[in-house]
Formats: C-alpha cells, structure tokens, sequence
C-alpha cells in the first residue's frame, strides 16, 4: 500500500468525509477510488471507541486515511496517532503557536513531545512514513494570520473550511460561494504554495471543486457518506415510485 505521502505526489488529489460511526460503511467508502479518506469526529456521528475498527477497515482497503479530531487537544492528536492515523486534521488553529503545538503533538521528539506509545503506528520509519499534520483555516483572524502560520516548521498542509470562514467574514456561506470566499480560499493556497505545503479545502460540487482547483487547491475533498447515502436512497425510492405510478412522499 502506497504512504499518504507518496498518493499526494500525483497531483490533485479527491477524498470525502466520513460522517457515519460504522467500520462497514468506512470499507465501501475506501473501494469507491479515493484518493483518501478523512474520519470526521468533529461533526460525525463517532466517538473516540468508534476510531480503530473504522481506521482498520479503511487500512483493509488501502486508502490512506486521516482523522479530524474534536478541537486543538494534544491529547487527541497523539491518540489519533497512536490508532494508526495516516494523518490529522485540526481544526480552528488561528495563530502560529496553535500550529505550533499541533505539529507537536503528532511528532516525537527532539521535533514534538508525543509520548511514545507503539500500539498500531509509531512513524520510526523515516520521515515519509510520519503522519500529516493539516490545521484549518476558517477564521478571519486565522486568514490574517495565513503566512505566520504555514510558515511553522513541519506543517505539512492547511485546509480552508469554507463554510466557518464566510461566516466569521460576516457572510451566509452560499453555492455559488461568493467571490470573497474564494479569493480567501486562493489567499490560503498561494501561501501553501509558497512554503511547500498542501493547499486543501472542502468541495461543493463538481463545478465548485473545479474553481477552487484553478484557484491553487490541490487537496480536496467531495461531499460526505451519509450525503452520498441521503442521495442514492432518495433516488432509488424516486425511481421506484414513478416506475410503479405512485405518489412521491415529501
């Protein structure tokens, strides 16, 4: 199975969000051709119990999988880690010492203060084996902040969460997003580009991903499982209720 790492050297790469707290859902999701997979538990319906089954079924895959933790917890992150994470996704990281200290969570020192704690993956395999360190940006203060902070030493991405960011610029998040959404979002990526690191965001439909694609974003992701399910239920049932003359429900 190819590291994270070595996936991301072929260019743009597509992954989705796992919502569901089901290690068999997390399997179909890994056979479908992403390029990766990020485990939600942020806004998903898991909890920390939930991580290993649903981390091995996606290493049973091999799809290179990350884990968005709760909040900037360093406990979290080593423990993310420690289940075998190919990569971890922080969000609200708003200046450079908060990516500062999520760099320092998942690396072992000199480099980090993760305590050593060989479960499933301990990274002692060199640098390319090491998980991803990804810290959001989806604030104006954390946008103020863009250079300071893709400039900390072994960061290896940020991940511009649309939605938060056009709220905190005072805004109602919208598709088509607005021009001052994506002008945040080029900011972002021209700033990953600058200091070598990846430039990702969340997708909003096919079209959507295709701008901020133009825009420098070469990490993103396309909708989520529990939308991909709500959508291939709602059409099947549509199907099958025209096909035999009935009456859609609303």
């Amino acid at each position: 199975m190819a590291s994270l790492r070595d996936t991301l050297k072929s260019g743009v790469t597509i992954g989705t969000w796992l919502q569901i707290g089901s290690f068999q859902t997390a399997e179909i999701m890994g056979q479908v051709g992403l390029d990766w997979v990020i485990i939600d538990t942020q806004h998903g319906g898991m909890s920390e119990p939930d991580l290993l089954p649903i981390i091995q079924a996606l290493n049973y895959t091999g799809t290179p999988t990350l884990v968005r933790v709760n909040w900037l917890d360093p406990a979290l992150i080593m423990r993310v880690g420690d289940l075998g994470a190919d990569g971890v996704v922080i969000p609200m990281v708003n200046t450079p010492e908060d990516a500062e200290l999520a760099v320092r969570a998942i690396r072992y020192p000199p480099r980090g203060m993760r305590s050593f704690g060989p479960l499933r993956n301990y990274d002692m395999g060199g640098e390319n084996e090491e998980a991803l360190c990804l810290c959001m940006i989806e604030t104006v203060k954390a946008l103020a902040n863009v250079e300071e902070i893709a400039a900390i030493p072994g960061l290896d991405g940020l991940l511009v969460g649309p939605a938060d960011l056009a709220l905190s610029m005072g805004r109602q998040f919208s598709i088509p997003m607005e021009a001052e959404v994506l002008d945040a979002i080029e900011k972002v990526a021209q700033a990953c580009n600058k200091h070598g690191l990846i430039a990702a965001s969340v997708g909003m439909g096919a079209d959507n991903i295709g701008e901020q694609i133009r825009r420098g974003i070469n990490f993103i992701t396309a909708g989520a499982d529990s939308m991909f399910l709500r959508q291939a239920a709602a059409l099947e049932v549509q199907q099958v209720r025209m096909g035999l003359g009935l009456e859609a429900k609303s």
